[in-house]
Formats: structure tokens, sequence, C-alpha cells
């Protein structure tokens, strides 16, 4: 499995459901690095749902395989000024993101989701971007 196999879920549905909401989040490093940043768990489900929000194809890395047969989509993204301004978090531009998608009882997508700042170069379907984190103006 690799790039060139694409992603496994339709990055407009996955829009789609971080617009409305319908996303679960989490993970240890998801938990222990964000809520420093952005200060509450409340802000942390709104960022997930933004960052998964500008997620492009571009941004695409690969996918994996658990055990168990859960599939999740991997990506790189630098996020916007204007996200890392909302949450304010200014500098914080790289991120890995992944995620798997799941179906609840109302027959809605809903996506499993973990994001952190990224801790080496991503290399996407787009090119590689670096970790970037730049100084705040204070």
């Amino acid at each position: 499995m690799n790039k060139a196999d694409g992603p496994r879920f339709d990055l407009a549905e996955v829009h789609s459901a971080a617009a409305e909401g319908r996303v679960v989040s989490g993970g240890t490093r998801y938990k222990d690095k964000l809520l420093p940043l952005v200060g509450t768990l409340s802000n942390m489900h709104a960022f997930a749902c933004a960052v998964l929000q500008e997620l492009r194809p571009e941004d695409f890395i690969d996918f994996q395989v658990y055990p168990g047969g859960t599939v999740m989509d991997a990506y790189g993204i630098a996020i916007s000024g204007a996200l890392q301004q909302r949450f304010g978090i200014e500098g914080f531009m790289t991120w890995y993101v992944k995620f798997t998608v799941e179906v609840d009882d109302e027959g809605k997508q809903v996506l499993m989701a973990s994001l952190h700042g990224a801790e080496h170069p991503l290399k996407r379907v787009g090119g590689t971007i670096p970790v970037a984190f730049s100084r705040r103006n204070t």
C-alpha cells in the first residue's frame, strides 16, 4: 500500500462531516499536545473539525490498516494563518492528521480522528512539507 493507491475516504464527505461537527477525536498525543495550546476540550473538538475541513487532495500521505482491519487515511497539512489565529496558536503550522470513517445509528458518517503537530517532514502527494513553527509576535 502506498500513496499511489490513494485515500480510502472521499474528502468531500470528510469536509461535510467535519463542517457538521460529526468528529470524534482523541489519542494520547492529540490530548497531551493540543489541550495546552487551545485550552479546552470544546476548542480541541472545534480545532479538529476546522483542520479536517482544510484538507486537500495534495495533503494525502498514505493509508494504514491496523490490526482488526481498521483503515485510516493520513494527511500532512500546513494549516492556514486564519485557522492559527482563530485558535490562538499562531506559528504552529504543520500538522499530521489521520482518520477513519464510521457510520452512526442514524446512518451518518462520523470521523474518528487524531491529529498533532508534525514531528518530522511529511512526504505527501503534493510534495514534502517541513515541520514549520515560528515565533509568535508578543
